[in-house]
């Protein structure tokens, strides 16, 4: 490759790009695949994946200043425009002559002098823009139409002679069609994308005009600058426009042009700038004696920067070891360009974004790079299932729904045994509150009470220790056997309920309830630890005759054949078959039988033993008051550390409990569970605790990406019924629409009469209800500035499409007829009308207001890489 120092893609086909320096070279981009396709040929390496081979030059072109290569289809010879020193535009090509009409054709200005650029219409690609350099009072950007007939034009005898004597006549053009800026100079210009007849020109190093070849007469819009090089309209956003001056980069939006919306300082002069135009909002700049470009991603850019910091994403990409003179947005490929070093060396680049990671609602992996979507499904056969997976089972399953029995809701999850604990514990504690408001005991208890907030109730547990036999099942006591020592009182009996246990006195009606549960070993352990040792007996004898029980007669009789000398054959054989028992109630039976006086650390101590409530149930009957405080708290803390739902039985909803949650949170990622715990337990002082309601919105949240609203809404209906204290419950209206002269709510006066009347006097279009008029003072309502109607008078004919809707008469006024106003000069109207002049207006609708409404909200600015502004933002 020749030095060259531009460069240009093909705008009509990918494979083809041009440079040009002191010669124009025409290449083709083929793959190392087809390494087949330039055997022979001189070719250059691109990339890693790409060469350039080279297919033709052109080096008949005297004093070549610029190239702009034609956008149009209907040539398919690669034609391009040559501005020459001399301010002439020759129309060029690489094919034979004569393959092209236009090949030849000849643009001269009436005094020559150097063409700055040259700029071809995207759409109507018969025009060209010149930019010529400053000469007396001629203009200096010229419009030339390429399918103009020549000859015509040139009326002057001298002008004939100046042009014969080097050309012929018949293919030179003298007259453009359009003239503009005279004795002025132009540093650039740049077509509009969408609006064919509109461009916007540098002139003076102090203007930036836009003019429509419509009316030529004067610039439509104009803001002064020096920024008014390398001009170049955004093809994502036709209200935006970047260009340059020495070392800053100004990015405009034509809506609010009086100042750029944002700039960029760069550490050199800018030598070129250019969008991309697969990409929105990405700007690429490159500065002088740089080895690479920069690139800045706009997309998020406010419309004004005065009380918003702008979110911008710099990022810069290396192309050369040396310097980089020039680089060329491929016009279709996403992101990828060519680069050009002052050697020649030409570089492919693909700019690759950044990628970002995520789990998607309904448990795919997804990531998006530039414009595709890879989504990652995850088999339905794996073996593990996420916690989102989960959660979305129960919720489909009604999980948490049932409010009457609670307990029901760990049914709804057989396979999930570790909820059980907290549910039965959510069940139960609303049974003690009902027998406390009953019995009228002066004893606080609520629905997130726990244990431990049970037994430090009245300080002191009371110390009820007595002696009791053991028994028969008629109730005869076995006298052989020595005496045990348990503890009583109110306290603990209510601990006995909490833990889903009875009294003494009520403990064949537990027996009985847990037979008819199947519960049968835990039937006889209870029996057992009652000093009912008949009963148990007799419950593992009953039990064994029933098929998969067989071998619980052997274990019934080795319970009768119990003795209570330490060093018996009983004693040592249990101890040694202790472990072997795989059921926990007959382990702890066994243990039970064979402990020490007063030493149960092998029951209490053993978690691979009976449930956490059937542990602290026995520990109530056998422990001291001191015991059982020092128990309990070692077992809630170690249970608050681990995470352990079953410790919730224990803390309650108190601080600690909710510490507990936040670590089962943070171990499972169950946000379903703890939020719902948390509702259950309305109301208690924790519901305005941080992290309890960072739960409740959490999964609120959840259900809502699901799209599962109606069961988003069952939870809040739940919520806000248990919660006494909501928010919700108490929260009014606190903003009104107020009338200008009495100052009452135009609402609330409104609301009443107009949902009495009745749907057929509604349904008839001839009398549509309005209400342009205060009803309490009678007084007119504002008028909107668009249509001119008052305030409160339907827009347009949204009433009637509203009309046709069963539940109009919740719908008192649609949105398109909301009241909207600017907050400065206080003018406004309709929100579809508003919005609508927005669409196309930055000033207030009002004649003779200059208030630039859409640019004072800063919602609007937020929004403003969206050509609609937010409805009601006047």
């Amino acid at each position: 490759m020749s030095t060259v120092t531009k460069i240009l893609w093909s705008p009509t086909q990918n494979d083809l790009f041009l440079t040009y320096g002191s010669m124009v070279n025409l290449y083709k981009v083929t793959r190392c695949s087809e390494s087949d396709a330039f055997k022979g040929k001189p070719a250059t390496r691109l990339s890693d994946h790409t060469y350039g081979i080279h297919v033709a030059v052109n080096s008949g072109i005297q004093y070549l200043k610029t190239i702009a290569w034609y956008p149009g289809r209907d040539e398919q010879d690669n034609l391009i425009a040559v501005g020459q020193q001399n301010g002439k535009i020759v129309l060029s090509s690489f094919g034979q002559p004569g393959c092209s009409d236009l090949v030849g054709k000849e643009f001269s200005p009436k005094h020559s002098r150097s063409c700055a650029y040259l700029a071809w219409n995207p759409v109507e690609t018969n025009l060209i823009a010149e930019g010529l350099e400053k000469y007396r009072s001629d203009p200096c950007i010229l419009i030339w139409d390429i399918h103009a007939k020549p000859g015509s034009e040139i009326t002057s005898s001298l002008e004939r002679q100046r042009y014969s004597s080097s050309i012929s006549e018949s293919s030179v053009i003298t007259k453009p069609i359009t003239e503009l800026g005279p004795g002025d100079t132009t540093g650039s210009l740049a077509w509009f994308q969408k609006d064919s007849k509109t461009f916007a020109a540098g002139l003076g190093s102090k203007y930036i005009k836009i003019f429509d070849l419509r009316e030529t007469s004067r610039q439509h819009l104009t803001t002064n600058t020096k920024s008014v090089y390398g001009i170049c309209m955004d093809p994502k956003n036709d209200y935006r426009l970047a260009s340059y001056h020495e070392n800053q980069v100004s990015v405009w939006d034509i809506r609010n042009f009086d100042k750029p919306i944002m700039t960029f300082p760069e550490a050199k002069p800018v030598v070129q700038i250019g969008w991309c135009p697969t990409r929105m909002g990405f700007l690429a700049v490159l500065t002088k004696e740089t080895s690479a470009v920069k690139l800045y991603d706009i997309r998020h850019i406010p419309m004004g920067t005065d009380e918003l910091d702008p979110a911008i994403i710099e990022r810069n990409i290396s192309c050369f070891s040396n310097h980089c003179t020039a680089f060329s947005w491929h016009p279709r490929d996403e992101n990828r360009m060519l680069t050009v070093s002052q050697t020649g060396a030409v570089k492919d680049i693909t700019v690759h974004e950044r990628i970002p990671v995520m789990w998607s609602s309904q448990f795919h992996l997804s990531w998006a790079c530039g414009k595709r979507m890879i989504d990652v499904v995850t088999s339905e056969k794996s073996p593990t299932i996420d916690i989102s997976q989960r959660i979305r089972q129960r919720v489909t399953k009604g999980y948490g729904t049932q409010t009457i029995n609670v307990e029901h809701n760990a049914h709804v999850v057989n396979e999930e045994p570790y909820l059980r604990g907290m549910w039965r514990w959510l069940s139960l504690t609303r049974q003690l509150v009902e027998e406390c408001r009953t019995a009228q005991t002066k004893i606080n208890i609520s629905r997130c009470t726990g244990i431990k907030g049970l037994l430090r109730q009245d300080g002191d547990i009371g110390n009820g220790a007595q002696y009791c036999h053991w028994q028969e099942v008629d109730g005869n006591i076995l006298n052989h056997l020595r005496k045990m020592k348990i503890y009583t009182s109110e306290e603990r009996t209510r601990v006995l309920h909490l833990c889903g246990w009875r009294s003494k006195e009520k403990v064949d009606m537990f027996l009985e309830e847990l037979e008819t549960q199947t519960e049968y070993t835990k039937a006889a352990a209870v029996a057992l630890f009652n000093l009912r040792m008949g009963k148990s007996i007799q419950i593992l004898s009953k039990t064994a005759t029933k098929q998969g029980y067989e071998n619980l007669s052997a274990v019934a009789m080795a319970i009768a054949g119990y003795q209570e000398e330490q060093q018996t054959m009983w004693r040592r054989t249990c101890g040694s078959l202790i472990q072997t028992v795989h059921d926990p109630y007959l382990r702890a039976m066994f243990c039970f039988l064979s402990s020490d006086k007063e030493n149960y650390d092998e029951i209490l101590g053993d978690h691979n033993c009976m449930p956490v409530a059937d542990r602290i149930a026995f520990a109530c009957i056998y422990l001291s008051d001191q015991k059982l405080k020092e128990y309990v708290d070692n077992l809630s803390s170690m249970m608050k550390d681990e995470g352990c739902l079953d410790g919730l039985l224990l803390t309650g909803l108190t601080l600690d409990g909710v510490e507990l949650l936040q670590n089962y949170v943070d171990r499972t990622g169950d946000i379903q569970t703890a939020a719902l715990a948390a509702v259950f337990t309305f109301p208690c002082e924790m519901s305005h605790n941080e992290k309890v309601i960072t739960w409740i919105e959490s999964y609120r949240e959840l259900l809502d990406r699901w799209k599962l609203w109606h069961q988003r809404a069952e939870f809040d209906i739940i919520r806000h019924s248990s919660d006494s204290h909501s928010s919700m419950r108490h929260n009014r209206p606190q903003a009104y629409v107020s009338c200008n002269f009495c100052g009452k709510s135009i609402a609330c006066n409104t609301q009443a009469p107009f949902r009495l009347m009745s749907r057929s006097m509604m349904s008839m279009s001839a009398n549509k209800p309005k209400i342009s008029c205060c009803p309490g003072c009678r007084k007119p309502l504002p008028r909107c500035a668009v249509c001119l109607t008052n305030l409160g008078t339907p827009s347009g004919s949204t009433l009637c499409q509203q009309i046709e809707h069963k539940d109009l008469e919740n719908k008192l006024t649609p949105l398109d007829d909301w009241f909207t106003w600017c907050q400065t000069c206080r003018h406004g109207g309709h929100a579809s009308h508003i919005t609508s002049w927005f669409k196309d207006h930055p000033q207030c609708p009002v004649t003779g207001c200059d208030c630039k409404c859409a640019t004072l909200d800063p919602i609007g600015r937020l929004k403003a890489t969206s050509p609609l502004v937010p409805a009601g933002k006047a």
